[in-house]
């Protein structure tokens, strides 16, 4: 029997992906911070627990999407087996580590707003996932995620620097019409 859990936290170390020894399969590792909140009626306040820690392993296509798509700060659902392991420190006190094996990681849409793309073909060879993952995070490729069917990195702007309008992006698919803006105006009314 395994136990499944769902953890809500934030992304507290870059995930780093790597390979398990002498295959090509990829595993993708971070951390991730749990802090339980709650409003205290009676000082009218909210109040913060005790942070826990978990480490997050994902492996094959979630490890891949994952390392792509995860950057420290950012807050997700993670659910996936839960393992505690023991181990001994080097000063020879010992210490208990709290790992997930992930089966699904998303964003947590309550903290703002995520954008989809779904992967449809083929994954590069191990060498050539590891290379192109490489130069993303060197800066180096800017123009591709590692799969041709994933639309280009935008460009970052510098600070200072005031975007210019594109007219084939869109505000995130926010646009509002003049229909809706008419139907929320006689819902309102």
């Amino acid at each position: 029997m395994t136990d499944t859990v769902t953890i809500r936290g934030f992304i507290a170390t870059a995930p780093t992906q790597k390979f398990l020894p002498n295959s090509n399969i990829p595993v993708t590792n971070f951390r991730i911070a749990s802090t339980p909140r709650w409003f205290d009626a009676t000082s009218s306040t909210w109040k913060e627990g005790t942070t826990n820690w978990y480490t997050v392993n994902s492996f094959r296509a979630l490890a891949y999407n994952s390392a792509r798509s995860l950057q420290v700060g950012q807050p997700v659902l993670v659910t996936g087996r839960l393992r505690v392991k023991q181990f001994e420190r080097a000063d020879g006190s010992p210490g208990t580590s709290i790992e997930v094996d992930a089966t699904s990681i998303g964003h947590d849409l309550n903290y703002g707003l995520a954008n989809f793309a779904r992967v449809t073909d083929r994954k590069p060879e191990a060498d050539e996932t590891d290379r192109k993952f490489n130069e993303q995070v060197a800066g180096e490729q800017k123009t591709n995620h590692g799969y041709e069917s994933l639309p280009p990195l935008e460009e970052t702007h510098q600070p200072g620097q005031t975007p210019t309008p594109d007219s084939s992006s869109s505000d995130q698919g926010l646009t509002e019409t003049s229909e809706t803006s008419e139907a929320a105006v006689a819902l309102t009314s």
